[in-house]
């Protein structure tokens, strides 16, 4: 067997191994930031209307603040 077949069936061993893992970790982070946005939203609704209006909010804007704050990096 050469190095290369050598590496390669290795990778794949890796891959295959870790595979279970990646997506247990990948549902275990979308749990946890489904949790945050949750936490986020419950907050920012249980503020009086003169606090939001304070911070420049309305209630319809909820979701989409609670979007952008957790939501993906936007691009530059």
């Amino acid at each position: 067997m050469s190095a290369y077949e050598h590496s390669s069936t290795q990778v794949r061993q890796d891959l295959t191994l870790r595979s279970p893992r990646v997506m247990v970790a990948g549902l275990l982070l979308r749990a946890l930031q489904r949790r945050q946005r949750r936490r986020a939203a419950a907050a920012l609704h249980n503020l009086d209307d003169r606090l939001l209006e304070d911070i420049g909010i309305t209630r319809n804007d909820i979701p989409r603040i609670v979007e952008r704050l957790f939501g993906p990096p936007e691009q530059i």
